[in-house]
């Protein structure tokens, strides 16, 4: 596993291999994680749902069965780092 900073974003493709929860472990450091999805023109978004910026250090599972591909971003001086289920 890899920790991700503001300059390495996480890509999670959708389908059938990636349908099992992920955990996303959160080091703030006064910044978050973001979870995005993507618009119908294809570019990268957060949703409003404070359930897609994570802002307290720790773990977080996070679901993945019928959604799309998602990407990670750190904001500030966050890292964070992705643990998929195999």
């Amino acid at each position: 596993m890899a920790w991700h900073n503001s300059t390495t974003p996480f890509d999670v493709a959708p389908g059938k291999n990636h349908d099992l929860p992920m955990t996303i472990v959160l080091e703030p450091n006064g910044g978050s994680a973001q979870i995005q999805l993507r618009d119908s023109a294809g570019a990268w978004f957060t949703p409003d749902a404070a359930d897609f910026t994570l802002t307290q250090a720790g773990p977080y599972r996070v679901e993945r069965a019928n959604t799309p591909g998602m990407r990670i971003i750190a904001t500030g001086n966050a890292t964070f780092e992705v643990t998929l289920a195999a």
